[in-house]
């Protein structure tokens, strides 16, 4: 809502990777928690420069609501739908905090679980 002695200076705009960047943070520091690997495009993206996750995806619809799509692993031992909920509520914070956006829905998928050190 503007406040009256605020000019609006026009439009603000937030590419897809920035958010999948937000979303990467926030679960980085999760512990058992990882994106699965990188696919070899992905990787090659890696290394001209380039900050590409295989494991996150941003959608925007028709309407500009924006969701995020996670495919991780996991660490043997966790609770799968605790860890997961936990995933949905630290991404949908900091995108919200950071870049200001209502997220419409974030889907967690896992796709392995893993034994050992991740």
């Amino acid at each position: 809502m503007p406040q009256e002695n605020q000019i609006d200076l026009g439009t603000i705009q937030i590419h897809r990777k920035a958010i999948a960047d937000i979303a990467y943070s926030a679960i980085s520091d999760m512990d058992g928690v990882h994106l699965i690997p990188n696919d070899f495009k992905a990787s090659l993206k890696e290394l001209l420069g380039y900050k590409d996750y295989s494991g996150i995806i941003v959608h925007v619809d028709a309407q500009n609501q924006v969701s995020i799509e996670l495919k991780l692993r996991l660490r043997y031992g966790v609770n799968v739908p605790e860890v997961a909920r936990e995933v949905q509520d630290v991404v949908r914070v900091a995108v919200e905090r950071t870049a200001d956006v209502i997220l419409k829905e974030v889907k967690v998928n896992i796709l392995g679980i893993e034994k050992g050190e991740l």
